[in-house]
């Protein structure tokens, strides 16, 4: 059976965490922390960042990960 902190470690998973950093962990709070820490840190963030500078640019996959880009004429 399934208990609180494993859900939490699945969650931490499901956001891009690594096993190894939250499978000692034993209380909610500990796996909480660990995710708010690599959620914080841009662990779950896939898209770049953008600003009024990447206005007409196009997001592409260079080397699996996201990256603006302008369009070919």
């Amino acid at each position: 059976m399934d208990t609180n902190v494993d859900a939490l470690k699945n969650l931490f998973k499901a956001f891009g965490g690594s096993e190894e950093t939250v499978a000692d962990m034993t209380t909610s709070a500990e796996v909480i922390n660990a995710l708010a820490s690599h959620v914080a840190g841009g662990g779950a963030v896939e898209l770049p960042a953008v600003t009024a500078s990447n206005n007409g640019q196009v997001l592409t996959v260079v080397s699996g990960k996201w990256a603006a880009a302008v369009l070919p004429d």
